[in-house]
């Protein structure tokens, strides 16, 4: 994606599809910045690529949940002396359940997270590309932000805010050398599930089998960003469900979606 090594910081690079972000750049030769919260699991990531590439790694532990954790971890690759020049704003997580029975707090934080983080980065990080007259944004969105979504409703309005950011930034910034995409996965081989609360066994089957791996819908969203595309739907299937999902009225498709997945958490109700 480079014809010289680069620095590029990969967010939620702890494990998953950061983690596949993150070993696909190494063997384009992108030194990397790697943050999430466990420095322990963030160390074990670098060591596993650094055995296998030539390409230098930095570690930086934070929770990006908290609100300023992303000028924190722009503030440190400054100290640090690193242009980055790809951002990767992989770091993410959902709350699934009923939207009034969920905890505050995890809610609150969640949104920090999908919302706040992702945008106070990608200006930041964005505002020193449009200075330096290039670089490259990729934004982790979400199948579940086409639609409105049962359960998930918190979730996918952040996913769904997080693709329409990203175009209108794309827009701002293409002027100035800088490119944005956005890549929309739909179920990924991680531990999301369970992160997320889902206990219903039918539900997490029903996941796995229409899962793709993580490296390659890592590789999809890369090629989406170094074609210049403004966003990309991982995966066949996906993309006819998406196709499906815009014919029907976005006030009916909760609706729609409600009793099938009713029926998917049957199991954890009874």
């Amino acid at each position: 994606m480079t014809e010289k090594p680069t620095w590029a910081l990969v967010t939620g690079a702890s494990g998953g599809l950061g983690e596949s972000f993150a070993a696909l750049l190494a063997v384009d030769g992108w030194n990397l910045v790697l943050a999430a919260r466990s420095k322990e699991r963030l160390e074990a990531v670098a060591e596993r690529i650094e055995k296998t590439s030539k390409v230098q790694v930095e570690v930086l532990a934070l929770d990006l949940s908290e609100l300023g954790a992303g000028k924190r971890l722009h503030d440190e690759c400054a100290k640090r002396n690193i242009e980055i020049e790809l951002l990767v704003n992989n770091a993410g997580s959902g709350l699934f359940g009923e939207s009034v029975e969920l905890p505050v707090d995890r809610v609150e934080a969640m949104l920090c997270l999908n919302v706040i983080a992702l945008t106070e980065l990608s200006s930041l990080f964005g505002r020193d590309m449009k200075a330096r007259g290039k670089g490259r944004i990729l934004n982790v969105a979400s199948l579940a932000g086409l639609g409105s979504m049962p359960y998930f409703a918190s979730y996918g309005a952040t996913k769904s805010y997080v693709l329409s950011y990203s175009l209108a930034l794309r827009a701002e910034l293409k002027p100035y050398g800088v490119g944005v995409s956005c890549v929309l996965p739909g179920y990924i081989r991680t531990g999301f599930d369970g992160n997320a609360g889902i206990e219903s066994r039918k539900y997490r089957a029903f996941s796995d089998r229409n899962a793709m791996d993580a490296e390659a819908v890592a590789r999809r969203g890369l090629a989406a960003l170094a074609r210049g595309r403004g966003y990309a739907i991982a995966g066949a299937s996906n993309k006819l469900s998406a196709f499906g999902m815009a014919l029907i009225p976005a006030s009916r498709l909760p609706f729609l979606m409600k009793p099938f997945l009713d029926r998917l958490v049957a199991d954890k109700r009874a």
